[in-house]
């Protein structure tokens, strides 16, 4: 029986709204701007949580989840080297949050929940380096600009073992009927629909720009303000 509702503050408290849920106290737990002091570290890990990544030391290659500092709004500085920063002047809150990025040719990376919690919302957001690569023919050359029909979604699958809980994805460009939509901004979702009875969410992102070595578009997103129940 869960009967405490937290919050993991990527850098600070935040409210969330769930059926389950009646008067339920916040409470703040480490939060990313306590333990990280350099521009970016690979993975978070705490008493509750495990986000997943993955390091080639040979190649200087990684994936999956990683903290950052970096900010910046400015869609010329969208290049690979620029990889670690939200397209934002700040985070949803305090000065951290989290990156993933998806490598469609390993394992995705995951959410491990090391107790009985459940996952209720998260705030998503462009990354520099996607924002430019999608609306800027000049600046990668590998993708191209979004026109109408594209989109680019992230998908959560909640997961016990190798069971399948719940799907749920979350357009974060969203091009078709002729929509404009992009997450330029924190957007609030919810894990509602992933089930409640899971140990782990796992993270896949698609693109309608996909050439014959796969994805074209840079599969990263930002997330902060991640809330959760005990």
């Amino acid at each position: 029986m869960r009967k405490l509702m937290f919050a993991i503050a990527l850098m600070g408290v935040v409210g969330c709204d769930y059926d389950r849920v009646e008067d339920m106290p916040i409470r703040e737990i480490e939060s990313f701007e306590n333990t990280l002091t350099e521009e970016y570290a690979l993975g978070y890990e705490n008493d509750l949580f495990e986000f997943e990544y993955f390091y080639n030391e040979e190649y200087a290659y990684w994936g999956g989840f990683a903290q950052s500092r970096v900010k910046d709004a400015d869609p010329a500085n969208g290049l690979f080297a620029n990889q670690y920063a939200v397209f934002n002047d700040s985070a949803a809150s305090g000065e951290s949050f989290l990156i993933y990025y998806y490598d469609s040719y390993n394992e995705p990376c995951d959410i491990r929940l090391k107790e009985d919690v459940l996952l209720t919302g998260v705030q998503l957001n462009l990354t520099t380096y996607t924002y430019a690569s999608i609306t800027n023919e000049e600046i990668n050359d590998f993708a191209r600009v979004f026109e109408d029909g594209d989109y680019l979604k992230v998908v959560f699958t909640g997961m016990k073992g190798n069971t399948v809980t719940g799907v749920d994805e979350f357009y974060v460009v969203d091009f078709r009927d002729g929509k404009r939509e992009m997450a330029t901004d924190w957007t609030a979702y919810s894990f509602i629909n992933l089930g409640d009875d899971y140990n782990r969410i796992r993270v896949t992102i698609e693109t309608t720009d996909v050439g014959e070595w796969g994805a074209n578009t840079p599969l990263y997103i930002a997330l902060d303000n991640l809330t959760y129940l005990l």
